[in-house]
């Protein structure tokens, strides 16, 4: 069935239902970025690939709403599909609950699936469309009619993170979240995120590509814990370390049932911005809900010492990978036969003779030339190009080792570059470097510090529009909040122990794109008689090539920073290379003037 029928097939089933509308929403019944198989409808229905987006169908027309990160990437891939690309994030954008009002009749219903979208947007969707008393229903997934290979759940064991990796045990956690529900008057929590689910209980699993979490559903009560998963997936080993640590498994499709037996006067905890509004409509059916932001974002985004010190070795590790994968490429890329999905295979090759390596972290972003002017730019083996000796090559990559979460982007020179590229490519890293040397007073957020790496763009009245930084995870999603580092307020401010990425980038249409990105770790500075003051720790451990800069528009601030770690890279990497690769690090990290 291509798109175009799938489209005709589902506006059928609509028209039985009475709909005028139907949403497809970009999640899971967890809200998760990626997403495990059964639960990429919008990608089967659109062909769209991207993580953020929502398709919504009417009788007479049907769209995609995404950000700029995937406008271009949007645009090839629903070509032919009956469905137009509607721009988000941009001046004078309609979201989609705007645009159902403007298209839609009077007392018009509109059809979602409640398990696919959390609570604060179903309640977003409802608000804007009661002026014109169009309601909203929850006729669930409407797509079952005529998906019907979708894959199955997940079948991946379960296993535990030691606590040597951890740092910290299941007890610990738990005690920490019951002080909080004590705090908001609650008796138990639940919990649906599944990066949440695998902090706390100290497990992982591979139910997500890139992601290490395992499928399932969690609530926490005063004197026990509760984990809802598919039970073939727990060892009798894994069982009972959960149990000695209180926590008892019941199946994944058994949530309702116990909701159902809890006691009526029972207090749930429950986020309306990550929970299902199927589930959480339940909850309030069966017991007394007190809305609260979940405690664990922030809990696991400040990292421990044991988790830092497994980031930098993680890093190292990484760093090692990297270089032999650069130093592969530079002999090999005159030779006209790399395309752009070899050299992503490569490098996952490289990663993974380390003992550690468990996957990579998210999917390869290996975009050569024009290619890498698509932020989140995906190569396919019949969408790909060959790797030329002259141009910039942007490579966005990640793993996932046992200790700890990569995430880097290098943007080499392949060969003779435009006066263009090399400018480009030093007003990015100058931002980068600038932001890495920030000193910034406690209480700052992200928009606070998002200026410092934005500004050498600026001044050239040059931008980007994705985010300068996010949180990672630790053995965990490569993307995590509370935080972020990005103009718009997020209201979380930068702690101590917080992992950030620093990405700022450029991109031209048509031309190239740049994007210089490591991670960073809040730190303690000095406190003085104007107040506390934070500075960020550099853990990515790759070096930067410095054959593009214009010299000229670094100062001595900046040109001293960028010696100083290239040196470093040489100094923690060099003795994990051979005497070739050697010769060639030391060659790369030379001081420049």
């Amino acid at each position: 069935m291509d798109r175009l029928e799938k489209l005709t097939e589902l506006r059928r089933i609509m028209d039985r239902e009475k709909l005028s509308a139907y949403i497809i929403s970009g999640t899971d019944p967890h809200n998760s970025e990626y997403l495990p198989a059964p639960w990429r409808q919008r990608e089967w229905f659109s062909g769209f690939t991207g993580s953020f987006g929502t398709v919504v169908v009417t009788m007479d027309d049907a769209g995609l709403w995404t950000d700029s990160r995937y406008f271009i990437q949007a645009e090839q891939e629903l070509a032919g599909s009956g469905i137009k690309l509607h721009k988000l994030r941009v001046p004078e954008a309609v979201d989609y609950p705007q645009w159902l009002l403007e298209n839609l009749p009077q007392d018009s219903k509109v059809g979602i699936d409640g398990f696919c979208m959390p609570v604060n947007d179903v309640r977003n969707l409802k608000k804007v469309l009661s002026a014109k008393n169009i309601s909203v229903l929850e006729p669930t997934d409407l797509l079952g009619e005529i998906w019907l290979d979708r894959p199955g759940l997940p079948q991946g064991a379960v296993t535990c993170l030691r606590e040597k990796y951890a740092g910290e045990t299941v007890e610990t956690k738990l005690k920490k979240v019951r002080e909080f529900m004590e705090s908001k008057h609650g008796n138990y929590i639940l919990l649906t995120a599944l990066d949440e689910i695998a902090w706390l209980y100290n497990i992982r699993c591979n139910d997500i590509l890139y992601n290490p979490v395992a499928i399932s559903y969690a609530i926490v009560g005063e004197e026990k814990a509760y984990l809802f998963i598919k039970k073939n997936k727990i060892s009798l080993e894994i069982k009972e370390i959960l149990s000695q640590q209180g926590i008892e498994i019941h199946d994944y499709h058994h949530l309702f049932l116990f909701l159902d037996n809890i006691a009526k006067d029972a207090i749930f905890l429950a986020d309306p911005n990550s929970c299902n509004y199927a589930i959480f409509n339940h909850l309030e059916k069966h017991c007394t809900v007190t809305e609260a932001t979940s405690p664990i974002p922030l809990l696991k985004a400040i990292k421990n010492e044991t988790e830092l010190a497994g980031f930098r070795l993680a890093c190292r590790k990484d760093a090692v990978a990297l270089t032999k994968f650069f130093y592969w490429l530079e002999q090999h890329v005159a030779q006209n036969t790399i395309w752009e999905l070899d050299a992503a295979a490569k490098l996952q090759e490289f990663r993974a003779q380390d003992q550690d390596y468990v996957s990579d972290s998210f999917g390869t972003i290996s975009a050569y030339g024009q290619n890498a002017a698509l932020p989140h730019y995906s190569a396919t083996p019949e969408r790909q190009s060959l790797l030329q000796p002259k141009g910039l090559y942007l490579v966005d990559s990640g793993a996932q080792y046992l200790h700890g979460t990569t995430d880097i982007t290098r943007t080499m020179p392949l060969g003779e570059l435009t006066e263009e590229e090399r400018v480009d490519y030093t007003l990015v890293l100058k931002g980068m470097i600038d932001l890495s040397r920030l000193y910034f007073p406690k209480g700052s957020k992200g928009c606070h510090v998002d200026l410092a790496a934005r500004m050498p763009l600026y001044m050239h009245l040059r931008n980007f529009g994705h985010g300068t930084g996010h949180g990672i995870g630790y053995f965990l999603n490569v993307h995590e909040g509370p935080q972020s580092i990005r103009p718009d307020l997020n209201n979380q401010e930068l702690l101590p122990g917080m992992v950030t990425s620093n990405e700022p980038g450029l991109y031209r249409e048509g031309h190239h794109g740049i994007r210089h990105e490591n991670l960073i770790v809040c730190q303690p500075k000095e406190i003085n008689e104007f107040g506390e003051f934070y500075q960020f720790e550099t853990i990515t451990l790759c070096y930067f090539d410095t054959k593009p800069i214009v010299v000229s528009l670094l100062d001595k601030e900046e040109i001293a920073w960028l010696n100083a770690y290239n040196e470093r890279v040489y100094q923690e990497t060099s003795s994990f290379l051979t005497d070739e690769e050697q010769i060639w690090l030391r060659e790369k990290t030379k001081a420049i003037i």
